[in-house]
C-alpha cells in the first residue's frame, strides 16, 4: 500500500514537471492541489495541454462507432454513428482530478430525429458522458465510459 501510495506521488510530481514545461514554467492550479495547464474557469483559452494538442484532429473508428473530430475551440463531430451514419456534436474538455484523465463529452445536438421522426432523440444529447481517456498519442485515441456502451478506440485521420 504505502508503495503504491509513493508511486502515485511520484507520478503526480513528473506529471507537474512535464506540464510546467509545457507552459513555459507555468503551473496553474484549477483543482486545489491539482496540476492543470488551464486556469479554473477558462475553457480553452490560450495554451492547451500537450496531451489536450494530440486530440485534436479527426479520428476514425469503428464501423458505426463513429469518426470524432475535436476542434480547438472545445467542440466535437462525430460522423458515421450507428449503422443510419448519424452525426453528433457537442463540447468536449479534459479534468485532470485523476489518472487516467477524464474525457467530458457533452452531446448538443444529433441528427436522429430528422432522419428517424418517429424515434426518440439519440438519449446522451443533454448530458455529459465522462469516459476514462486510456491511450491517446499521434495514432490512438481510446476512451472507455463506466457503462461500457462507448469503449471507443479509434486511429488518427492523418494516419491515412
Amino acid at each position: 500500500m504505502k508503495t503504491t501510495l509513493a508511486l502515485c506521488a511520484l507520478v503526480v510530481l513528473l506529471l507537474q514537471m512535464v506540464m510546467a514545461g509545457e507552459t513555459g514554467g507555468r503551473v496553474i492550479a484549477a483543482v486545489p492541489g491539482i496540476a492543470s495547464t488551464q486556469p479554473a474557469g477558462e475553457f480553452k483559452g490560450g495554451e492547451l495541454a500537450a496531451l489536450e494538442r494530440k486530440l485534436l484532429r479527426t479520428w476514425r473508428g469503428p464501423a458505426c462507432g463513429g469518426d470524432f473530430t475535436f476542434k480547438r475551440d472545445g467542440t466535437f463531430e462525430v460522423q458515421s454513428f450507428t449503422p443510419g451514419q448519424n452525426v453528433l456534436s457537442g463540447t468536449w474538455s479534459i479534468r485532470w482530478d485523476a489518472l487516467p484523465p477524464t474525457l467530458l463529452l457533452t452531446f448538443r445536438t444529433s441528427d436522429f430525429k430528422k432522419k428517424y421522426p418517429g424515434e426518440p432523440e439519440y438519449k446522451y444529447v443533454g448530458k455529459t458522458l465522462e469516459a476514462k481517456l486510456l491511450e491517446l498519442d499521434n495514432k490512438v485515441l481510446a476512451f472507455r465510459a463506466p457503462n461500457t456502451e462507448w469503449d471507443w478506440q479509434g486511429r488518427s485521420g492523418d494516419e491515412e
